[in-house]
């Protein structure tokens, strides 16, 4: 499998940098990936960003700039069939089609989409052990200029094309009918705008050693109301537990969150609680400059439907490299869904800016 090679081949550059770096010992950098979920059903959702390792400084802002783009394209097995039989080439889904595909016996989806975030957080150290943190998002919705360059990558590997060869490319498309839920969307009726706003606390108990401790909550803000594709209308409120582990090099991060959906999103308006666990490893090739290894599993938020691939939860695994200039670090990522393929972006793109971080 090609994916199994191109983890096979991160891991080899991982160990060569170590190689080449023997001689020193530079300290881990003591943060992970800070990525959010991208996944369409479940996007608007408040997921707990994987929490910083350090304290903040004191009365002094932090501010970082998360930019991430994913390209999804998933469909149930119902729904590949009736592309399969419809025998029109790469025609792309129209009106007809989408009530055939509404008709369907049983639940279908059919999503092939786009979606580029901005958020800005700001964070702020009340004290050497509390702080606070903002987080404003903003939402962009493409029309898949990544599908010619994905559908080549499958070409040139020998991979299926898993359906994208039925449709016509570059095209911003969402069907599904789950329960008694259904939706047709055949253009983008928004490109874009801000999302809801974040609010939230952290604390990271003093004496800490080798280990690092952060506990944080957070509230999901609705403050302008139900907005289709920018926000639920309704207050999401979550809490997270992290432990990181420092050893020379190494670096072993751990997190387990909880997150109050108060519902809202038309595939699933339904309240309820979604765990989600983050583990990452991080290696320090010098002192400046880290690669990490970061997975990420959750429920998925889709629970009324017959479709056990939806039902199913998400996995996803991060491949970055993060560095440090004086005050300032960058981190690039590749984030890939690693099983359930139907029910998490096929790869994504994470790239950060922080300036004013203490460590």
């Amino acid at each position: 499998m090609i994916r199994r090679g191109i983890l096979s081949i991160v891991a080899i550059a991982c160990f060569a940098v170590a190689d080449v770096a023997a001689a020193e010992q530079p300290r881990p950098a003591s943060s992970v990936l800070r990525a959010r979920d991208l996944t369409p059903f479940g996007l608007l959702r408040l997921d707990m960003r994987p929490a910083t390792m350090h304290a903040d400084p004191v009365d002094r802002w932090t501010f970082e700039l998360q930019a991430a783009y994913q390209n999804t394209f998933i469909a149930s097995e119902n729904v590949k069939a009736y592309l399969q039989n419809r025998n029109a080439g790469r025609a792309p889904i129209r009106p007809q089609d989408a009530q055939a595909i509404l008709a369907l016996p049983g639940d279908a989806y059919y999503l092939d989409v786009e979606v580029g975030t901005v958020d800005l957080v700001l964070r702020r150290g009340l004290t050497e052990t509390l702080g606070v943190f903002f987080e404003l998002p903003y939402l962009h919705y493409s029309e898949g200029r990544f599908d010619s360059w994905i559908e080549g990558f499958h070409r040139a590997f020998g991979m299926g094309q898993m359906g994208r060869d039925l449709v016509a490319r570059d095209r911003f498309q969402m069907i599904y009918r789950l329960g008694d839920v259904q939706h047709a969307q055949l253009d983008r009726e928004v490109q874009g705008g801000f999302g809801d706003p974040l609010v939230g606390v952290r604390y990271s108990p003093p004496g800490r050693g080798a280990w690092d401790v952060t506990l944080e909550t957070a509230m999901k803000l609705a403050v302008a109301g139900q907005r289709p594709l920018l926000s639920t209308g309704k207050h999401d409120i979550g809490a997270q537990a992290a432990l990181q582990r420092r050893s020379g090099r190494h670096a072993l991060y751990g997190s387990l969150s909880a997150v109050y959906y108060s519902g809202g999103m038309p595939e699933s308006p339904e309240a309820q609680v979604i765990p989600t666990l983050v583990l990452a490893y991080t290696f320090a090739a010098t002192r400046q400059t880290s690669f990490v290894v970061q997975s990420y599993a959750s429920r998925s938020v889709v629970r009324d439907t017959a479709l056990s691939e939806l039902r199913a939860p998400k996995y996803q695994l991060s491949f970055g490299v993060q560095s440090r200039i004086r005050d300032w670090k960058w981190s690039l990522a590749l984030t890939e869904n690693i099983a359930n393929f139907d029910n998490t972006p096929d790869i994504g793109a994470q790239l950060a800016l922080t300036h004013g971080a203490s460590q």
